[in-house]
Order: C-alpha cells, then structure tokens, then sequence
C-alpha cells in the first residue's frame, strides 16, 4: 500500500494521468482538424492581406503615375486660359474701338448735319433778309425818283420781249 500510495502521489504517475487524458479529449475533440482549420483560416488571412497590400501598392502606383503629370497639365490648362483670356481682352478691346470709331462717325455726321441745316438756315434767313432790304432800298429810291419806276417797267418789258416761247 505504500507503494500504491507512493505511486498516486508521485508526479510522474499524475503527468502520465494528464498526458492520457489530453489524448484522449484531443481524439474526442478532433483537435487536429481544428488546429488544421485554425492554421488554414491563418494562412488564408495572410494571403488575403497580401493580395490586399499588392493591390494598394498597384493603385499607389497608379495614383502617382496619374499624378506624376499633373504640374504640367495644370501649367498647360493655365497657359491655355491665359491664351483664351488674351484673345478674349483682344478681342473686346477691338470691338470696343471700332464702337468708338463707329460713334465717332456718326457724332461728325450729325454735326456735319446739324452745320449744314444751320448753314442753310442762316443763308436762307441772309437772302430774306436781303430781299427785304432790298425791296426797301427799291421802294426807296422809287419814292425819291418816281421816273425811274417807268424804266424799270420799260427794261421788264423788253426782257419779256427778248424771251422766245
């Protein structure tokens, strides 16, 4: 019995108790194949993420490459509107003169009219005036010498004669 109860207390006999026992449960428990699915599960994750990185790192590329252009797309967009914007200012500026040209034009024709209308007035308003004047200075001189009337009459006369019908 001592050796019974040496056995029992011993760390060997509980270990190999222990070692037993874990078989035993790892059998029942198909620990293998759940360590197997675990590893698996693992290894998939890792290339899962992998790919992933593969993946990112291509896009990166990408990105950069579609990048890599961009100060010379943007200097040639600014360049193309500064372009756009000269030819716009140009061509404004001359709309603008020739308008100013075109309004000039008119403004000298309207004066140009308006001399002329003033023009006529004035000579129109000159010869009334000297008409009337004249009428006076004839009716005068008729008034002072009434003889004269008669040779007026006589020259008229002899102007009518003169004219062929």
């Amino acid at each position: 019995m001592n050796v019974w109860n040496l056995i029992l207390e011993s760390n060997t006999f509980n270990f190999i108790v222990l070692v037993i026992l874990i078989t035993y449960l790892m059998k029942k428990l198909n620990a293998g194949a759940a360590l197997e699915n675990l590893k698996n599960s693992i290894v998939k994750r890792i290339e899962d993420s992998k790919k992933q990185k593969e993946q990112a790192l291509s896009e990166l590329k990408n990105a950069e490459k579609a990048v890599e252009n961009l100060d010379s797309e943007i200097k040639e967009h600014y360049t193309l509107a500064e372009k756009n914007a000269d030819g716009v200012i140009k061509q404004t500026a001359e709309n603008a003169e020739s308008q100013v040209e075109h309004i000039l034009k008119n403004v000298e024709n309207a004066i140009e009219n308006e001399e002329k209308q003033i023009s006529a007035q004035i000579l129109k308003s000159t010869a009334q005036k000297a008409l009337l004047s004249a009428k006076e200075i004839i009716a005068e001189k008729l008034k002072q010498h009434p003889e004269l009337h008669e040779k007026y009459i006589n020259e008229a006369i002899e102007d009518i004669d003169k004219v062929k019908i």
